[in-house]
């Protein structure tokens, strides 16, 4: 590299929203550090500021907005790169805002090197399958396999900006595992906007049985990569509860290298409340599928997202859903105050809730699944878990940090040269906050 190269092409990136966005972003990085580019670990003497945006909330909206700002404060001769799911729907309001040279579409972000050097895109040009070798700043990868949501709820603004089902071929699947295993990683987190909707495109719809095809599904990739060799576990991110087969939780029982944990969105304890969202399933299914997993893998982490403020939640109606997740003990909850989102059903429905009832029914939950987790941890203390060591200290106590494959965060003294291994760690001592426990030799 050219001392010209390395002072004209220095850019630096900064990632919003999800897994597949984090993974986009280190897909573009190896596209640009392979075409010439040097990336900053200094964001102020970047030439490029690459700002990988989500539009799942208003909050993300705005926090794109103010990064697109404060880099153009601190250096307003930087050119500045808006891309991902907000330049879907908003690409000419964005690339007014001061400093936005570029706006760069999700289905762009293969070729940001050729935008960049200014290269028009030719008649013809197709899109490039994203891929990654490695994770900065990560102990585990994520390999997004998949692309697309045609589930249609109400709230979500996601199959605006992403609706079309796009599956990343199954031998590019299984060549992107080795290659991030080869160089360390010890967990792979299968990745994507609707993971169980894998393979949909890959045949047509009603036609695999008359070419002689078999439909494909999750199953398919998770069967391959139970097949690669190597020291290994992997992780399914979210996976909506229509996905959730027996098949599925009968083969991730049986398996030695899928982690026993399932992240399963259930929005709403509430049907009334589920039905308004345009989620396919009742809190009577949805419990079912619970048991299920639960009566194949007695030690399975159920994790999930709940919403709270939908337009018209009574008081009656969050008080099913707390109760009902009092019911279910999900051993984690991502909790969210709903957001209202242009385009999308509930956006113009009446009934909207006050702030700050919204944000009361976020801390009461809260509490709830706080001990909801301490339930289900202390199903495992004095027992030796498998953690996977991060690369980074604890901050608050300086102590090692992992998680086990049915994602407990443990904290435990050890030295740096463990860190990115899987180590087994038997718990002590936990509370609400946390889980300690000591590696055994």
């Amino acid at each position: 590299m050219n001392s010209q190269i390395s002072i004209s092409k220095r850019f630096y990136i900064h990632t919003l929203g999800c897994k597949v966005n984090q993974y986009e972003t280190q897909a573009m990085r190896e596209i640009l550090l392979k075409a010439g580019f040097k990336e900053c670990l200094a964001k102020d003497i970047a030439d490029i500021y690459i700002i990988n945006t989500c539009t799942v909330t208003q909050h993300a909206d705005r926090e794109a907005r103010h990064m697109v700002g404060m880099f153009h404060r601190s250096n307003p001769n930087a050119k500045i790169v808006v891309a991902g799911c907000l330049v879907e729907k908003n690409a000419d309001e964005i690339s007014f805002l001061p400093g936005v040279a570029y706006t760069v579409k999700n289905s762009e972000k293969s070729r940001i090197d050729k935008i960049l050097n200014g290269e028009e895109k030719k008649a013809g040009e197709r899109q490039d399958e994203l891929t990654i070798t490695a994770f900065k700043g990560r102990t585990k990868a994520f390999i997004k396999i998949q692309d697309g949501c045609e589930n249609r709820c109400s709230y979500c603004k996601v199959p605006l900006v992403r609706n079309v089902l796009r599956s990343k071929p199954l031998d590019k699947i299984t060549e992107e595992v080795k290659a991030l295993t080869a160089n360390g990683f010890k967990e792979i987190i299968l990745a994507g906007i609707c993971l169980g909707a894998w393979g949909r495109d890959l045949v047509p719809s009603g036609m695999a049985a008359s070419v002689g095809l078999k439909d494909l599904s999750l199953m398919d990739v998770l069967k391959a990569i139970e097949g690669i060799d190597g020291n290994f576990r992997v992780r399914l991110s979210s996976i909506e509860p229509k996905y959730v087969t027996d098949e599925l939780i009968k083969f991730v029982a049986g398996s030695k290298r899928i982690c026993r944990h399932l992240h399963i969105p259930l929005q709403s304890g509430d049907d009334e409340i589920l039905k308004r969202m345009n989620r396919p399933y009742t809190t009577a299914e949805y419990r079912a599928i619970i048991e299920k997993a639960r009566a194949a893998m007695g030690d399975v982490a159920i994790s999930t997202d709940v919403m709270v403020g939908f337009p018209a939640e009574t008081e009656s109606n969050f008080t099913n859903t707390l109760e009902f997740v009092k019911g279910i003990l999900p051993a984690r909850t991502h909790i969210f105050t709903y957001s209202k989102r242009e385009g999308t059903p509930a956006a113009t429905m009446s009934g909207e809730v006050d702030e700050a009832v919204a944000k009361k029914r976020y801390c009461t939950l809260r509490a709830a699944t706080l001990m909801s987790s301490y339930t289900y941890r202390t199903k495992f203390e004095r027992r030796a878990l498998d953690i996977l060591v991060e690369n980074k200290r604890d901050k608050h106590t300086g102590l090692l940090t992992g998680y086990s494959d049915n994602y407990i965060r443990i904290l435990f003294d050890g030295p740096d040269e463990l860190m990115g291994n899987i180590v087994p760690v038997r718990i002590t001592d936990m509370t609400l906050a946390y889980t300690k426990g000591i590696k055994i030799s």
